[in-house]
C-alpha cells in the first residue's frame, strides 16, 4: 500500500500558532475545526484549499496516536513557558504526524551540511526515490519546500533553489521534546549522545542537552554500547 503524503498545501507559523491557541483553549476536535474554518477564511478564498489546509493544521492535534498524545501535552506545557519559541513546538508535532515531512527536513539537514546552495530538482528527486514516482508526493514536496520558506528555515535565492538559515539556539527543554518527538518519529533506533545533537531532520535548531538531562528524564532510555552513552525512547512511549 502506498504511504499517505498527507501534506498538500503550504503552511504558515500564524496558522500553527493558532492552532496550538486553540488546542490550549481546550477545544474539541469539532470546535478547533470551526475555528480553524473561520479564521483561514480571510486568507484562503478556496473552500477545497481552505479545507485542505485546515486539515493539515488540525491532524498533529486530533489523530488519535499514542505518541502524538504524549507530545501534544508536552507542547502545551512548553507553550505556557515558550511564548516566543513555538517552531520547535510544531516542528516535533510536524515530524511526527507527517512521515514524509520528517524525511525532507531530515535530507535538507543532510545536504545542508556540505551543500551551500540546495535545489528543489535534487529535494524532490530524493524524496521521489524514496516515497515513489507519484503525483502526490511531488506535489507534497514542493508544497513542504514552500512551507519551510514561508516559516522561515530555509530562504529561496532564486527559482528552484534554497539555502538552509543559521540554526536558532533552544534551551534545554525545547531539545528534549524535540529529541523525544525524533524518537517517536523512530522509535526503533537509538542515537549516541553526539548525534544527538546534530540530527539532521532538526537542522532549524542549536540543541542544548546535558547527560544528567538526558538520565534524569523518563521519555528516555539510556545506555552504553561499544563504550557510547546512547539514547532511545523509553519502551512504552512510542506507539
Amino acid at each position: 500500500m502506498a504511504r499517505m503524503v498527507g501534506f498538500t498545501r503550504v503552511i504558515r507559523q500564524p496558522w500553527l500558532n493558532k492552532t496550538l491557541e486553540l488546542a490550549a483553549e481546550g477545544l474539541d476536535a469539532t470546535q478547533m475545526r470551526a475555528e480553524l474554518e473561520d479564521y483561514l477564511s480571510f486568507e484562503i478564498t478556496s473552500d477545497t484549499n481552505r479545507r485542505k489546509t485546515r486539515e493539515i493544521l488540525l491532524l498533529p492535534w486530533v489523530a488519535e496516536d499514542k505518541g502524538l498524545a504524549a507530545l501534544r501535552a508536552e507542547a502545551l506545557e512548553l507553550a505556557k513557558s515558550h511564548p516566543y519559541e513555538l517552531l520547535p513546538l510544531h516542528w516535533g508535532l510536524l515530524i511526527v504526524a507527517f512521515p514524509m515531512f520528517a524525511d525532507l527536513v531530515r535530507l535538507l539537514g543532510k545536504m545542508g551540511e556540505y551543500q551551500d546552495e540546495l535545489t528543489s530538482a535534487q529535494i524532490k528527486q530524493k524524496v521521489l526515490d524514496e516515497w515513489g514516482e507519484r503525483s502526490t508526493v511531488v506535489k507534497g514536496s514542493e508544497k513542504m519546500l514552500a512551507s519551510l520558506n514561508a516559516i522561515g528555515v530555509i530562504r529561496r535565492v532564486k527559482v528552484g533553489r534554497y539555502v538552509v538559515e543559521p540554526a536558532v539556539p533552544v534551551d534545554e527543554g525545547l531539545s528534549l521534546y524535540l529529541l523525544h518527538a525524533d524518537m517517536l518519529a523512530n522509535p526503533s533506533s537509538y542515537q549516541t549522545y553526539g548525534e544527538l545533537l546534530r540530527l539532521p531532520e532538526l537542522f532549524p535548531f542549536k540543541l542544548s542537552v546535558s547527560k544528567e538531562g538526558l538520565l534524569e528524564d523518563d521519555r528516555f532510555m539510556v545506555g552504553n554500547f561499544g563504550r557510547e552513552f546512547t539514547v532511545s525512547v523509553r519502551e512504552g512511549m512510542a506507539n
